[in-house]
């Protein structure tokens, strides 16, 4: 069953009342239900389609921050003008994940709200913490793509790579929760673990804040192959350089390695005020590895984790800096 409401509202009466799950690019929940049904669970919860919904797919742009519409695709994100040259980050992230054809009906609420991709959680006959059993079975089962820093009781990374350019830039999202009728404004971490959002709230807007001036940016992956992979460590890269050379603001966030993405603080710490000479830059990124628990099969992923926040660091300095300003407010992009 599948029902397309024309309102937020409507949606969210419709997901409560039906028991349904939203549907916004699709690219992930029809992989799971075609999992379900291909092995043999054919009672499916209904659809509840947000595709008529109005008003969810627009981005604007000025020297405040930038607005985005949580059905936006990831493919209008990386080609969009403005973010490519103030938020370049997010552009790139949303540029680098999956392939075209997924990037093209993906959205980037859909993107945050993935389900983990731990192939327990995606099983019908494991009853994990995720799904309200007692026991994570990644944990003393195979968790070889799991995470680094065991922070949780779920061992599952999450997914999203757009989460961890939004954590990076500090992004806030705005959401709508069935027990709330006015709109709730939240950091993004507070939307990315599990149970973080109650049950069929909908996330409409992205917000990222204003524009740093003379930003360099840059987002490094590394996984089993170049394109259409789950990243096994992902990092994104901000940074600013004062008229002497040095460092003088820095975000560093990690994706694929906890059970949300983090801000590197270790990292940032050792690099403000530093002129970002090899060594230096060498010594900043071996300190990813700060506060990290990695599993029995995933102490692997601190190599990477260390080796893509150095690259990260070296493609930012390679950069053209951003602009000072939006010269001109921006609704579209074009």
């Amino acid at each position: 069953m599948i029902v397309f409401p024309k309102t937020v509202d409507e949606a969210m009466a419709l997901a409560v009342e039906l028991g349904g799950s939203y549907r916004a690019g699709g690219t992930d929940l029809q992989e799971r239900r075609q999992h379900l049904a291909v092995l043999g669970q054919h009672t499916l919860a209904p659809i509840v389609d947000l595709r008529d919904v109005p008003g969810l797919d627009s981005v604007a742009c000025d020297d405040r921050g930038a607005w985005i519409g949580a059905m936006t695709t990831l493919a209008d994100l990386a080609a969009h003008r403005v973010l490519r040259e103030r938020w370049p980050g997010v552009a790139e992230a949303c540029e680098a994940l999956a392939n075209p054809q997924i990037r093209a009906v993906a959205s980037i609420g859909g993107n945050l709200m993935q389900a983990p991709r731990c192939w327990y959680y995606r099983h019908p006959d494991y009853q994990c913490l995720r799904k309200g059993g007692t026991s994570c079975f990644a944990r003393e089962g195979d968790h070889l793509f799991h995470v680094c820093f065991d922070t949780a009781p779920c061992v599952a990374p999450h997914p999203s790579t757009v989460a961890l350019a939004l954590v990076a830039y500090e992004a806030e999202v705005e959401l709508i929760q069935p027990a709330t009728p006015e709109p709730t404004r939240a950091p993004i971490q507070a939307v990315l673990g599990a149970d973080a959002v109650a049950e069929h709230a909908i996330i409409t807007t992205i917000r990222l804040g204003a524009p740093v001036a003379n930003e360099r940016s840059a987002y490094v992956r590394a996984s089993n192959r170049a394109h259409a992979e789950w990243a096994l460590a992902e990092v994104t890269v901000r940074l600013v350089l004062d008229q002497s050379g040095a460092i003088v603001f820095v975000r560093v966030a990690a994706g694929g390695v906890a059970p949300t993405p983090l801000r590197l603080s270790a990292v940032e710490d050792a690099l403000v005020g530093v002129v970002p000479e090899p060594l230096a830059l060498a010594k900043a990124a071996a300190l990813a590895r700060a506060d990290a628990k990695p599993l029995a099969m995933t102490g692997y992923k601190l190599e990477l984790l260390e080796g893509a926040v150095l690259e990260a660091l070296e493609r930012a300095l390679q950069t053209s800096p951003s602009p000072s300003a939006i010269t001109t407010p921006s609704q579209d992009g074009a």
